[in-house]
């Protein structure tokens, strides 16, 4: 337990330094996964420690990985247009903390009792809700809305191109917003090379049910 404990400590401490910048993403995700696992393997201690009675039933839930993984493959273009998407994220990342405990809690009568499976259960769980309470709001937040569309227009501060590990161009653009002084958006060929750097960009926006913008259309002024 204390081995978890001061795991715990350590990742919050990188998270604090990292989780503010998109570039450490590379750090913070791990730091948050390890710490969501250790967090998990913690609260089955305590319970078994407090004489919980042992059922005989055994199972296997790595398969639980992919409930969480499809949403995030189709939600990923939802969150690179939500205006402070990368703030919604970490928000709802640590909303899945919550969810994460309930279901190990609830499936501690069938996790594996074996050490190296049931650490593997546990990890899954952790990465399931971790891509999939993210998913779930971020999608909830483009699609539910209770106010109507409106319009913003943004200075550009640059544009930029880059390629995916399969090659693939992505096409991108800056803005200044309330949450980051380089928000990037993800846009068309088309429109991008209609712009240039300092001109300005029309958004059309509309307000998720949790609260973050979310751009419909792009228009060059």
């Amino acid at each position: 337990m204390k081995q978890n404990i001061i795991i715990i400590v350590l990742c919050s401490i990188v998270l604090s330094f990292t989780i503010n910048e998109f570039g450490y993403l590379f750090m913070s995700i791990p730091s948050f996964v390890i710490l969501s696992y250790n967090l998990s393997d913690l609260i089955l201690k305590i319970i078994h420690k407090k004489g919980q009675p042992k059922r005989e039933l055994n199972k296997n839930f790595q398969y639980i990985l992919f409930i969480g993984l499809i949403p995030s493959v189709f939600v990923l273009r939802y969150f690179e247009n939500t205006i402070g998407g990368y703030n919604l994220f970490w928000k709802l990342v640590f909303l899945s903390l919550i969810f994460n405990g309930l279901f190990v809690v609830i499936l501690n009568s069938y996790l594996n009792s074996n050490d190296g499976s049931k650490s593997n259960n546990i990890f899954c769980i952790c990465l399931c809700t971790f891509m999939l309470i993210p998913s779930v709001g971020i999608f909830i937040n483009t699609k539910i809305s209770n106010e109507i569309e409106k319009q913003q227009t943004n200075i550009i501060n640059h544009k930029k191109i880059s390629k995916s590990s399969k090659g693939v161009r992505n096409y991108e653009l800056f803005i200044k917003t309330q949450y980051d002084s380089n928000e990037r958006l993800d846009v068309k060929k088309e429109l991008y090379e209609a712009i240039r750097d300092d001109n300005e960009i029309v958004l059309t926006l509309r307000k998720g049910i949790l609260g973050y913008d979310y751009v419909t259309k792009f228009d060059v002024k």
